[in-house]
């Protein structure tokens, strides 16, 4: 060290302040663009910086252990007015790596799951007199087109760092827009967009409405990337309390917070039209005993999470906040990658295809409105019995167990066709060594006399 020329010491001396004010600048710019993103609602673009989280504060704290070691390298070349540098770079550096890096790391599972459970497919209401502009096959990229949308809410706001081909706008801004300027060229403010055009029962996949369509009645539209919509944060994020929102979440009883995180997020994209309507009656214990998290160790905390779960959702009736308790305490129990597979392939939704299919087939409306109302059960079921690689919800198995046992009619003559069959033995076979007949059992436990549907 003391071959170091001044001019030497003088230049490690100025490395080291230079890369720590550096630091300090882009860890306050961070700061404050995560305060920013979080009082003005900014939650995708907020999420989307979670995911990265672990990054940036790892590069930080390199940086300014870099800026220590040189400043620790000026201080034995000669440099001994650098000691009171010395001793604030190090307690940087340690606030740096265990405060801020360490549990970056350590919740980036949980940061990439929270996005994509507040950012998967969204399954929204259209209205009666904007269902007709919905047709034709891969329609959105034409709605979108030279349409006046609506200003953007804040949870809609994206980083304008990449250019995407995807569509930003919410598809019900979009339909809303379509009729604006239908309606300034037709001059009828008041005249519904061509009723009588022939809107077919079936929509076509690309659509993204679920059957049965009629013309005077609302719709339920699945939306995503999957049609060709940009992700963003559900806007039912703004009813959730923000000590849920933050990297490491609390419920309001001090416990962890992330299962209930992700399960509003869940539940925020995926109710349908008709919440209150669910079917579902759980048996807890056998429920539990069933499930491939089992022994189920987060089951203790079903009054704290039920709490939570009936201070948001207790309008929608017991049924709604039985589901959304168990959801919570599944998400628990299950490990980041589990869930980050139930999630990629839209487990936590109705299946969309399926309902198409049946709708080909010929299923009726109280046929497929029996399909909707068990799609939570299903959700359950799904993910209690889920593993990497199984890409099946038990749909069918629940409704052939829900009409033999509640409806005490024949089955559906369409339940007959070799691609349901097929479907069946998907199920079954997809289910591995899960006794998925018993988890069926527990989430139809003593259902009273079905309520007309």
């Amino acid at each position: 060290m003391s071959k170091l020329t001044d001019a030497q010491r003088t230049q490690i001396f100025w490395a080291a302040t230079v890369i720590a004010v550096a630091v300090s600048l882009l860890q306050g710019a961070i700061t404050t663009l995560v305060e920013i993103c979080e009082t003005e609602g900014l939650w995708t673009i907020r999420f989307s910086l979670g995911r990265r989280e672990h990054l940036w504060w790892s590069a930080i704290a390199i940086a300014l252990v870099a800026s220590f070691g040189c400043m620790v390298l000026s201080f034995l070349a000669g440099n001994n007015n650098d000691s009171l540098g010395i001793i604030l770079l190090a307690s940087a550096s340690s606030l740096a790596v265990f405060r801020y890096a360490w549990p970056a790391w350590r919740n980036r599972h949980y940061c990439s799951n929270r996005w994509a459970a507040w950012t998967g497919p969204s399954r929204t209401g259209i209205d009666t007199i904007l269902v007709p502009f919905i047709k034709g096959n891969d329609p959105w990229p034409i709605l979108s087109k030279e349409v006046p949308v609506m200003k953007r809410h804040p949870v809609d706001i994206r980083l304008p760092i990449f250019r995407s081909n995807l569509i930003a706008d919410d598809p019900t801004d979009i339909l809303k827009a379509r009729k604006r300027l239908m309606d300034t060229i037709t001059g009828q403010s008041e005249k519904q967009p061509d009723e009588k055009s022939e809107i077919p029962l079936v929509p076509d996949d690309k659509t993204g409405l679920y059957a049965p369509i009629h013309s005077n009645k609302s719709a339920s539209l699945l939306w995503g990337t999957h049609i060709g919509f940009s992700p963003r944060v559900s806007r039912s994020i703004l009813a959730v309390p923000q000590r849920l929102l933050r990297s490491s979440p609390l419920t309001s009883s001090g416990h962890d917070g992330q299962p209930v995180c992700l399960a509003h997020g869940i539940l925020g994209r995926n109710k349908g039209l008709e919440p209150y309507s669910f079917i579902l009656n759980l048996n807890p214990s056998k429920f539990e005993e069933k499930c491939v998290q089992w022994p189920r160790p987060s089951k203790v905390l079903r009054t704290y999470y039920r709490e939570e779960m009936n201070a948001a959702y207790g309008g929608l009736g017991s049924v709604f906040v039985d589901a959304a308790t168990e959801l919570a305490l599944l998400l628990a129990d299950s490990s980041h990658s589990l869930i980050e597979d139930w999630l990629s392939l839209r487990m936590e939704h109705q299946d969309h295809a399926l309902n198409n299919q049946l709708a080909r087939l010929g299923a009726s409306d109280e046929e497929l409105k029996v399909l909707y109302r068990l799609s939570y059960a299903a959700m359950l079921v799904s993910l209690s019995a889920h593993r990497k690689g199984r890409k099946w919800r038990p749909e069918m198995k629940l409704f052939m167990a829900y009409w033999k046992k509640y409806k005490g009619e024949e089955m559906p003559v369409w339940m007959g066709e070799a691609a349901i069959a097929e479907r069946i033995w998907q199920e079954e076979n997809g289910a591995g060594d899960t006794d998925l007949d018993a988890l069926i059992e527990a989430v139809l436990y003593k259902i009273d006399s079905p309520r007309s549907v």
